[in-house]
Formats: C-alpha cells, structure tokens, sequence
C-alpha cells in the first residue's frame, strides 16, 4: 500500500497541521510570552473597566522556566507606574498551603487550576479543582524597594512627597472618612533585599503582611502566626470578647460575619465607615490568623466525582489591628485583670524573631484608590509573585446592567452595541498621557 496516497495518512498529517500543532504552539505562547486577563472589578477605573480584556507580557519581567519556580531573565524590572498583573498574595498557590502533598498539573485559565492529590483521603478522587484561584489581580506599581509611602485623608504620599496628580485616569474622592487603610496609613517603608526585619517590633498588621511575604519568597516553607492571649499572666485561649467593636470595611468580611452571626448589634441603613458591637472569640483570630484562609469545602468530607474542590475566604491584616484596639478597649472596661496578645511568626512550625528579605519587593494601589482592595489592605507584592505587564486592550464589553446573557438567545442582538469599539486596540500604559 501506498502511504502517501492513503487517505487516513492524509488525514491525520492535516490534523497534526491545522490543530494540533497551532494549539501546541499557542499553549507555549499563553504559558512563556503573554497573558490574558478580563478585568472583573472596577477597582483600575478609569484607566481600564469592568469587561476590558488585556494582555500581558510575560517576558517583560521573565517568562517562567519549565517545571521549576524560577524565570528567564526579563527585560525590565517593574518600575513605579507600571500596571502589573500578579497573583494574589494573600492567597495559598497550592491548596491548603501544602506543597508536598499536591502537584500542580494544569492552568485551564478562565476555568482555574487543577492540582493532583497524592494523599487523598479513602474515596475521594485525587484530581483537585481550584476553580477560582490562585487567583490573578491587575493594580498599578506605586513603590518599589527602597521607597516610603503614607496614606492621609486618603492622600498618596511616597517619599514625603504628596502624590495627589493620579496616573492615568484614576480617581478618588480625597476626603477623610474611616480610620480604614483606604484612608490612613502610617509611614511605611518597602523592603529591600537584604533587610533583616526585626519582627518582634511590628504590630499585629504589619506582622501579617511580613508573614504573606515570607510565604511569597519561601512558597516550601509553611509559614504560621501563632496569637495566644494572657489574662494577667494565665493563658485564656477560650476568653470571649462581649463588646467587640469593628468598623464595617470591605477587609473586615470574616470578621464582620462574625460579630453578626454572634448576635450583634446592627443599626438601620448600616453603611460602609459605620461600626458594629457584638461577641467574637479570641479563637477566631487564632485560628485564621495561623492558617491564613477558612476553607469553603470541608477539606475532611467526602467528595464523588472526578475531582475535589478548593475554594477559600481570606483572613485580612486589618482585623488584627481590631483585636489589638478591643483588647486595650476590654482592659478599660475591667480595670482589675489585664489582656495581652503575644504573637509570634513560626517557619515549619520553629518560632523566628528576624528575616532578611530575599528579592525585591513592590507596593500596589488601584486607579480607583476609593474602591481598591489592594497593598494598603494586604500588604506587600514579593517579585516571585510577579506574573506580567499589562499591555493592550483587545476586547472591551460593558454589560454592567447584566441584559446580554448567552443563555438567553433574545439578547444575543445587543452584542455589537455592548462593545466599546474605541477601547480595542489600546496600549495600556498611554492611556491618560
């Protein structure tokens, strides 16, 4: 028989050439040289809005080196200004922090990650789904290594110098509401390479913050901060906080669920700034504050199917800022005994007193610094966590009033009026210039 007339042969060599190969290639493209990304949220308005879709450059700062955590090296560094896309710090790049136990087999983009299980529990499938993370956020560099900033009245200041021009079209209102780091933020320096930190002398807050650095630059080390509280000098590890106050924040979420579902008091017309009172374990705090995320699915359960699912809800700083106030709010109201949180960060379960920082380190805001969840939240963005620089729009869509669905074929219609024909095509980093 003939190889190069048969039809199969034939068949197979146009299949290899029309789609296996361009999807070889285009798969080698998404993982080493860009990276695509829809803004969700409105946190980088004006510069880029909700329904933009991006591209990053990958190489810009070094494109990831097969099966191993380090880069290529990259072109540039990121520099103050840039709008960089990063993984989230505060989130665990394996489930449950554990490294050893799972091994990261694909990123299916817009449908999250999968992970392969070595150790599952009797029953349940070894195939892990991470649907929603780790998770991908897009802000805008505004300090690097070296730099100081200060949040006041909602005002930037970097090193001493008021920053109140924004870059591109970013936004914000420039007035004192809350005590919330939207608002106010002591001056804080960013680390450099080679900083040794003495964390015996950082609050509760900027303890957190070194913790998810540290678990950023040391992805094999499992990092905890372990809070005990002392009444007097007797351990109290079930005391119960009866008064608890806590501002309502959008970084409060746990906590404020919390309170709420402990019987607190709530007023009419509850806003954003405004404060609830209501009973908290101090355990809530311990044990959050140790693991650094509360599992949506019961990591013990049993689960069918193909896979197990991993989703989490994330334990910010600025809740610890809040123990630290009502503890000194509780010792005013009982004058007799006297409260004190001792914490202390633990590298494998080995309490530590100092780090040196290993890479540089970066600090990001959103355009939209009213409505921004970022580094005056979560603290700081280690280099390892640096994914891309954002690079043009290649598709916009506004459907914020939700009326095209692809579910429903009557609204497929309004497509071409739902896209924002002069936003395709933009380079990311002219936009306001």
């Amino acid at each position: 028989m003939d190889l190069k007339k048969s039809p199969v042969i034939r068949y197979l060599c146009a299949f290899m050439r029309e789609i296996v190969i361009p999807i070889i290639c285009a798969l080698i493209v998404i993982q080493y040289v860009i990276q695509a990304f829809q803004i969700p949220s409105g946190s980088m308005e004006d510069t880029l809005l909700t329904g933009d879709f991006i591209l990053g450059l990958k190489f810009t700062y070094g494109s990831p080196i097969p099966f191993s955590d380090s880069k290529f090296p990259g072109l540039a560094d990121p520099k103050a200004g840039d709008i960089i896309i990063f993984r989230y710090p505060g989130e665990p790049e394996y489930p449950d922090y554990d490294r050893a136990r799972y091994n990261h087999v694909a990123d299916a983009l817009m449908f999250g990650n999968f992970f392969w299980d070595k150790k599952p529990l009797p029953g349940n499938p070894h195939w892990v789904h991470y649907a929603d993370g780790p998770k991908d956020f897009i802000k805008r560099c505004i300090a690097v290594s070296g730099d100081t900033v200060k949040v006041s009245k909602g005002i930037l200041w970097k090193n001493g110098k008021e920053m109140r021009l924004l870059p591109g079209e970013g936004k914000y209102s420039a007035y004192y509401r809350t005590f919330s780091s939207r608002d106010s933020l002591e001056t804080t320096r960013i680390p450099a390479p080679g900083d040794e930190v003495d964390l015996t002398e950082l609050s509760l807050p900027r303890l957190w913050w070194f913790r998810s650095l540290m678990v950023q630059e040391n992805p094999e080390d499992r990092v905890e901060l372990d809070l005990q509280l002392y009444q007097d000098s007797s351990l109290v590890p079930d005391y119960v906080f009866n008064h608890f106050r806590v501002p309502v924040e959008n970084d409060r979420g746990l906590l404020l669920n919390a309170v709420l579902s402990n019987g607190g008091t709530v007023g009419q017309g509850l806003r954003q700034g405004d404060t609830i009172e209501g009973s908290v374990p101090f355990a809530f705090f311990a044990k959050l504050a140790r693991t650094g995320f509360l599992p949506r699915f019961d990591p013990n359960g049993s689960y069918s199917g193909l896979t197990r699912p991993v989703s989490y809800d994330y334990f910010e700083g600025a809740q610890l800022g809040d123990l630290a106030q009502n503890v000194v709010s509780e010792d005013l109201l009982d004058s007799l005994s006297h409260l004190k949180v001792k914490a202390q960060l633990l590298v494998n379960g080995k309490p530590v007193s100092k780090y040196k920082v290993k890479y540089p380190v970066y600090f990001m805001m959103g355009d939209n610094r009213d409505n921004s969840a970022d580094s005056r939240y979560w603290g700081f963005v280690a280099k390892r966590n640096i994914k891309a620089k954002a690079f043009i729009i290649y598709f916009s869509f506004e459907n914020a009033d939700a009326s095209f669905s692809f579910s429903n074929p009557v609204s497929w219609f309004k497509i071409p009026f739902k896209i924002r024909w002069t936003r395709i095509g933009k380079i990311i980093h002219l936009i306001g210039e």
